[in-house]
């Protein structure tokens, strides 16, 4: 595999998901760095590109300068996790925890040259240490040896390949259009189950098992189109121990560029099977909690460390006359406690964290349909694995009713003492019923014990969902995608941070789909409204670009949207979710080279037109010349000129069509008249094949005289220039249910099924030992096809190889 060495790892660097800074060895001065850096750093490029390290460090110099140039003088690289840093971001100190890590980069002769500054922030997962301790442990082993091997794609290809073959992460190396195994390091041939067998293989005949895979179909997606894509938990069919078994990986593919050509495609890839099978036991196992806790009447709940509620069962949430969403995560005041008996439960809870030991009380207060009533509750602690209380869960059973009967008893006791020897026996019934109120009360208490165990494993249930949650999250925010959530029903919008940025909103304003869709410009906003509605309603496809204004910083951007419709479980709304990314560049790219092809191909008019003038003059003088050459050569730059000319117009329209300023003219003309003309003026300058028309009779139509004549003169120049010379070339059109079709046969070499597929695209030109000697660009098909889409038609081919080709197009009548 080839690699455009500097600028590939250039590149490689300013798009990494990490913060990275390279440092020069001798100087530690910074030579390059990555955006990722600068968000940790809260500290401006230019405050840190060109600088010695600690200039703008200053203040963790005397922590880490010995450190960093021990690093240089031994060669081993020096980590450090979770560290505690105070930086200035957006005007505001905050202190956040970061992993670093310095990795020495030594050349052939083993003397260290740069040294690579890797940096993570970490603040979030802290919270959720256990879990992504053991993940971050394997990302820095990563990091570590592909930091060192991204520096040393600057000095040859063969660090490069070396270094992949050592890396602990999965690395495949593709190259070409049938993505032939270049490389394949141990870690991916672990993953795998094979052997170095199928390095120089086609990848499905290396892996077959993976044939019809989505992750396949993207991977050729990257070398067509030159943009990179990350998945997270794709499954993948792998041949494992013989037996082909669905596993999932997280993956990121880039493409590998020479001489700026996609010429292959580095896969990276690390497997998360076990994480997403114990996600899913874990929901699993949730719902049956949630099976044994909907049915009892006690109330059941769940508190994290800082009192908001984890967990309440459908009990609670009848009592509260609330829903899930509307009840969990959220504080004991929130949810509608009066100050005093919040402030009463927070107590409580520090107590149970103090001693780790159970709390029990009684209390008073309103339900939502019974009115006020009175409960009796127990705070039990959840114990972690570290032995320290992590959560604390309650169970509260409604005691109104036996109290109502404690009091009862109670007044009647008053009045049975002056009457006590006629009603010994009663009290001796009420004593009997007392002990029976002993007996239910031990029976209470050992259903409590029980239902303790559940809420603590429920608990360890929830805190797994919300680490995976939390790491969900950071993969969106890495690829730095704005997303968002609509409820089918009640249009409810939620958005992250990012779309509203993208929006020209602040992260602490409230956002609308209505306010979402005013700032995209007018001449898109009825489109996109439109292909929105229909995704909601409808499950219609969503994937469109379009222009937006910000709100508040008045920024022209153009995005692009993806979205997806899903069915809640409950069957009674659909959600659609979907993310925003940024396309502004490309589309400036697009724009810009548009622009440049209209302004060179309009330019290039006004010399042609001069040089046709000029032969046309010499023509005229050379037709009654002696000199039969000369007047020979003429006639044939006239006829170079004319193409030359239409070549210029082609390019002139595509420019216009993708600039919105190709106009449709409609005018009402006579279609077959207008193809005996086009057919007549083609064959006056083709001597080598002759041109057939049928069934053209009378037929009307509405449409654009001069375009649809571009079309047909486009489809019989190919067919000429395809065919064989002496061939014969049958246009022919026909009425059918509302609309005429016209065709074009010839007896070409014809096309295969991908050819057929590309045919109408821009730019695009079959490659075969036959087309070869054809001159062309490739924009008349892909003009043709616009045109006729324009004007509510449809343009298709029919074609085998080796039997020629028909080309069709149709107009509304």
């Amino acid at each position: 595999m080839l690699l455009s060495g500097e600028k590939d790892l250039q590149k490689t660097i300013l798009t990494a998901p990490i913060g990275i800074c390279i440092l020069n060895a001798e100087t530690f001065v910074a030579e390059l760095l990555n955006d990722k850096f600068l968000e940790v750093a809260g500290i401006p490029r230019e405050a840190i590109l060109g600088h010695w390290f600690w200039e703008p460090f200053a203040e963790y110099r005397h922590l880490y300068e010995d450190v960093l140039s021990n690093v240089v003088r031994t060669g081993h690289p020096f980590q450090a996790d979770d560290v505690s840093i105070r930086i200035m971001r957006n005007g505001i100190e905050e202190e956040v925890i970061v992993s670093f890590l310095y990795v020495p980069v030594s050349g052939d002769d083993g003397k260290v040259t740069k040294v690579a500054v890797w940096v993570q922030e970490n603040t979030q997962q802290v919270k959720a240490r256990q879990e992504i301790h053991r993940l971050n442990e394997e990302l820095w082993r990563s990091n570590e040896t592909l930091a060192a091997s991204n520096v040393r794609l600057q000095e040859s290809e063969t660090h490069f390949k070396r270094l992949v073959e050592q890396a602990p992460v999965a690395i495949l190396v593709f190259k070409g259009a049938d993505m032939v195994i270049d490389q394949a390091n141990r870690a991916m041939l672990e993953l795998l189950g094979k052997d170095a067998a199928i390095i120089g293989m086609p990848l499905l005949e290396g892996l077959p098992e993976i044939k019809g895979a989505p992750a396949v179909e993207q991977l050729f997606q990257v070398y067509r189109t030159g943009e990179a894509i990350d998945g997270q938990e794709e499954a993948v069919p792998i041949l494992t121990n013989g037996e082909v078994r669905t596993r999932y990986f997280n993956f990121s593919y880039r493409p590998l560029l020479a001489d700026g050509q996609v010429i292959g495609v580095m896969d990276v890839a690390v497997e998360v099977t076990t994480q997403v099978l114990a996600r899913e036991q874990a929901d699993q196992q949730k719902r049956v909690y949630e099976t044994i806790t909907s049915g009892t009447p006690d109330l059941m709940y769940v508190w994290d460390l800082e009192y908001k509620f984890t967990y309440v069962n459908k009990a609670l949430l009848t009592m509260w006359g609330k829903t899930w969403d509307t009840a969990v995560g959220k504080g004991l005041r929130e949810n509608g406690y009066e100050e005093w008996h919040a402030a009463m439960h927070e107590r409580e809870i520090d107590q149970v964290v103090a001693t780790k030991k159970p709390v029990r009380g009684e209390v008073a207060f309103p339900h939502a349909v019974l009115g006020k009533r009175i409960y009796d509750y127990i705070l039990i602690p959840v114990i972690g694995e570290n032995g320290e209380v992590e959560a604390v869960a309650g169970t509260t059973r409604d005691v109104t009713d036996r109290k109502h009967m404690e009091q009862e008893l109670t007044k009647t006791s008053d009045e049975l003492q002056a009457i006590n020897e006629e009603l010994a026996a009663t009290n001796e019934e009420l004593a009997s019923a007392n002990e029976e109120l002993t007996s239910a009360n031990e029976e209470l208490s050992a259903t409590n014990n029980e239902l303790a165990t559940v809420n603590q494993a429920l608990a360890d249930a929830q805190v797994l969902i919300e680490e995976k949650q939390t790491a969900l999250k950071l993969a969106i925010e890495a690829a730095n995608f704005g997303t968002w959530f609509i409820h089918s029903v009640t249009r409810e919008f939620i958005t992250d941070a990012r779309l509203k940025e993208l929006f020209g909103y602040y992260p602490d304003e409230d956002l609308s789909i209505e306010q979402a869709l005013a700032q995209i410009t007018d001449e898109y906003r009825g489109f996109v409204s439109d292909k929105l509605e229909k995704a909601i309603y409808q499950g219609g496809d969503y994937d469109v670009t379009y222009p937006v204004v910000g709100l508040h910083d008045n920024r022209l951007r153009w995005l692009r949207a993806i979205g997806n419709l899903k069915a809640d479980p409950s069957g009674s709304f659909s959600a659609f979710t979907g993310v925003v990314m940024d396309v502004t560049e490309q589309h400036a790219n697009e724009q810009r080279k548009n622009d440049f092809i209209g302004m060179v191909s309009h330019e290039l008019k006004t010399p042609l037109t001069s040089l046709s003038g000029m032969i046309q003059v010499s023509a005229s003088k050379l037709k009654n010349s002696d000199d039969r050459f000369l007047a020979g050569v003429m006639e044939s730059a006239s006829k170079q000129v004319k193409r030359m000319g239409n070549m210029i117009n082609g390019f002139l329209n595509i420019s216009r069509l993708e600039s919105a300023k190709l106009l449709i003219d409609k005018t009402t003309f006579d279609l077959c008249e207008l193809i005996t003309e086009v057919a007549g003026e083609t064959q006056l300058v083709t001597s080598s094949h002759t041109i057939h028309t049928h069934n053209c009779e009378h037929i009307t139509v509405h449409a654009d005289h001069d375009k649809i004549a571009s079309v047909l003169t486009n489809l019989l120049s190919n067919a000429v220039k395809y065919s064989p010379k002496g061939t014969v070339v049958q246009i022919a059109c026909r009425v059918m249910e509302g609309e005429v079709q016209v065709s074009v046969k010839d007896e070409g070499p014809g096309l295969n099924a991908a050819d057929k597929e590309k045919v109408f695209d821009r730019y695009f030109r079959v490659e075969s030992a036959a087309s070869r000697h054809i001159s062309g660009f490739g924009i008349g098909l892909y003009l043709s096809s616009e045109i006729i889409k324009r004007h509510n038609g449809q343009i298709w081919v029919e074609s085998e190889p080796g039997k020629g080709a028909t080309f069709y197009f149709t107009l509304p009548l």
